[in-house]
Formats: C-alpha cells, structure tokens, sequence
C-alpha cells in the first residue's frame, strides 16, 4: 500500500515513470477501494499546497482516459516526434484571475489569451515556469500569445518558437523564466536581446524576460543541451551557466551539452570565441577558437580542449543522429532522449561495441533493426521499453 501511495505522490508533483503509471493504472482497476483513495489524495495534495480546489472525479477520469487512449499508438515518432506517453500529470494551477475550473463539473474555463492546458498537464507540453513559480503548459501546435499571471504578455508561440516579449513596465526588474522541453522534442526560443536558442529534448532553460539594464552580464542556466546564436555586444557579455561550469561568450554560435546523467559537460564552438571555465574557478579557464571544444570531466574535475568535427554535436538541430567511434551505451542513451523510450540492454557483450555512421530515420524501429542484424542480438518492444536481450 505504501508502494502505491509513494506512486500517487510522484505523479501529482509531476516525477513519476512510463512504468509507474502503467502500474499505477493496473492497481487502480484492481479495486473500487483503489479509486477512492486515489481521488483522496488528490484532494489532500491540492489543499495541502493551498491550490484551487480540483474535481478528484474528473482527475480520475482524466488519467483513465489518457493511458486507454495511447495504449492504442504505435511506438512510432515522426522526426523525433515524442513517443506517446500513458498517463497525463493532472495538476491544477492557479493563475491570477486569468484561469479558473469550474468544481463537480467537466467543463473547464479559461482566458482565449493563456496557453492550453493549465489544468491538464501534460508532459508531452512545453512547460514554462514564470518569476513567481506559476506554470504554463503550451501545445506544440498552433501560434498563441502567452500572458503571464500578472496580465502582461510573456511572449509568442508560433510553431516550434518561441519569441520572448521584453515587459517594459518591469525594464529595472530582473525576472527569470524557465522554459522546459520534453524528451523526444525540439524547440527554439528567441530571447528579449534576440539570441537564438534551440533546445533540445529533455532541455530546460532559465532566462531573465527583460536583460537589466544594471546588470554587467546577459545571464542565462541551462540544464540539457543547447546551441546558442548569441546577439553581440561589447558592453554585456553573454554568459551561459551549468552545474559545472560558465560560457562566457560576446557574440558568437555554439553548443553546449550538460546533461545530468553525463559524465562530461562539452562546449562547442562554431563561430567567434568563447571562454570556459568552471563553477568554483578552481582551475584555469579555457578559450575556444572556432571547431575547438571543451571538455569538463564530472569526476575527476579537469578541463580540457581538443578540435572536433562540430557537425558532430550540432546534428541534433537537424533531426539527425551522427555517431563517431561512440560506445553502444552512450547510443543508446541519445536514442532514449530523442524519441523518449527506456532502453534496457542485457548484453554485456554490446558495451564495448563502438559505432560511427548517420541515422536520418522517422521511426525507430528502423534503427533497431539496424543495429540488430549488424551486433546480431533480438530485442523487444513493450510500449515505450526495448528490452535488449542476452545472447
């Protein structure tokens, strides 16, 4: 029981696994006692966190829906279209006097201004985290204008952009968004100095809406990986900060990779110069000339460059997959990011298999298949699971 309380809870904030809620589903079907204690704690949640009161009737049906409907697609993405996950986070988000739900009913109103689904979260949705920790969820599709909780306007989404909009009655504030990406998606911002930025799956970055005026940098957080067009300018060098360490850059285009679950932060240059250095300045910083990159190793703490084919790193932007001399797990972890599957290998035999060559493939099924009959290994699919086997 305990189990299924710690799944529910992982759910409602948003953290739970594919696999979690298919179990999720399963222990909710089992008994009539199941969905009423699963419609408590959803209620207990929401008024734990002093949010709107929510319909637990509705979340219920909500998140049953949601899983029936995607067990019916195919395991099939379109130029790194995200893989259909089962289960919808349903959270209820409070926004100013511009989003309201109607209780003990179906029907859901909201501002024709706002983003979709503030009350059905999605993590197939972009998600945007305003200056007050108020979130927005926007669909993929369509052009909208995004108003923040204050009423200003926040920015406009057209396709896979999104154009952030300076708020010129806040022009000596410094307030920071975040705009977080899904795996299996791309998408681009342009921010208020007009840099360019494209992000890539299971992405997120932090931006300020207005570059103070006050402030000696333009500074942005990335976590995930990203490929910059900065905007020059002499005066407020541009500074892109990781967990591990600061890209500081005047104008210039290059990417940045500094996933969580990498053992390495790598920064590559495509054109200008820039200078990389780590967090604490515990070691000397490095700077790149165009086709340099660097390299901060997580573990052992050292900084170093090398030159490199920047096609390599930037293919991402393009829907490709260009592999060099890379390990089979180190493939297999860039196949799960690009098109969100979980990837669970019981070859041992493959790890040390290294691969170059270019994937330029709509489903991924074609890519297991090609990796299939050159390593000679079977494999499974079981939704969004590839279960590789032993020999």
């Amino acid at each position: 029981m305990d189990n299924y309380l710690t799944i529910i809870k992982r759910y409602l904030q948003g953290d739970v696994s594919a696999s979690e809620r298919e179990l999720l589903q399963e222990w909710l079907n089992e008994d009539e006692g199941n969905k009423i204690l699963f419609k408590k704690e959803v209620k207990e949640w929401y008024a734990s966190a002093n949010e709107q009161s929510v319909d637990s009737e509705l979340a219920y049906i909500n998140f049953i829906n949601k899983i029936d409907k995607n067990k019916t697609k195919k395991l099939i993405l379109g130029r790194f279209q995200k893989v259909m996950k089962y289960a919808a986070i349903l959270v209820c988000v409070l926004l100013g006097g511009y989003y309201y739900a109607t209780v003990n009913t179906s029907i859901l109103k909201k501002s024709p201004n706002v983003a979709e689904s503030e009350f059905l979260v999605d993590d197939t949705k972009i998600k945007i985290i305003q200056a007050d920790g108020s979130v927005i969820y926007m669909d993929f599709d369509g052009k909208k204008e995004v108003v923040s909780t204050d009423g200003n306007l926040l920015g406009t989404k057209k396709q896979n952009q999104f154009v952030v909009q300076p708020d010129k009655n806040k022009e000596a504030l410094l307030e920071y968004v975040e705009v977080v990406i899904p795996k299996g998606k791309l998408f681009q911002l342009v921010l208020s100095d007009s840099t360019k930025v494209w992000l890539n799956a299971g992405s997120s970055l932090r931006f300020p809406q207005n570059f103070v005026a006050s402030e000696e940098n333009r500074v942005v957080y990335l976590e995930g990986e990203a490929f910059f067009d900065v905007t020059k300018n002499k005066r407020k060098p541009f500074i892109v900060k990781t967990k591990e360490v600061d890209v500081q850059v005047l104008g210039t285009r290059f990417n940045v990779s500094s996933y969580v679950e990498d053992k390495e932060v790598k920064t590559t240059l495509v054109e200008g110069g820039v200078l990389v250095k780590d967090q604490k300045n515990t070691i000397s910083g490095v700077q790149l000339e165009p086709n340099d990159q660097a390299v901060f190793n997580k573990n052992v703490k050292i900084l170093s460059k090398k030159k490199v084919n920047t096609s390599l790193y930037t293919s991402w932007m393009d829907k490709k997959i260009l592999l060099q001399n890379e390990s089979f797990s180190d493939v297999l972890t860039r196949i799960e990011r690009a098109y969100d599957v979980t990837i669970i290998c019981h070859n041992d035999r493959l790890n040390n298999t290294r691969f170059t060559g270019e994937f330029d493939v709509e489903n991924i099924e074609e890519i297991l298949k090609i990796f299939s009959e050159t390593l000679k290994f079977t494999y499974e699919i079981n939704k969004n699971t590839i279960v590789i086997h032993q020999e």
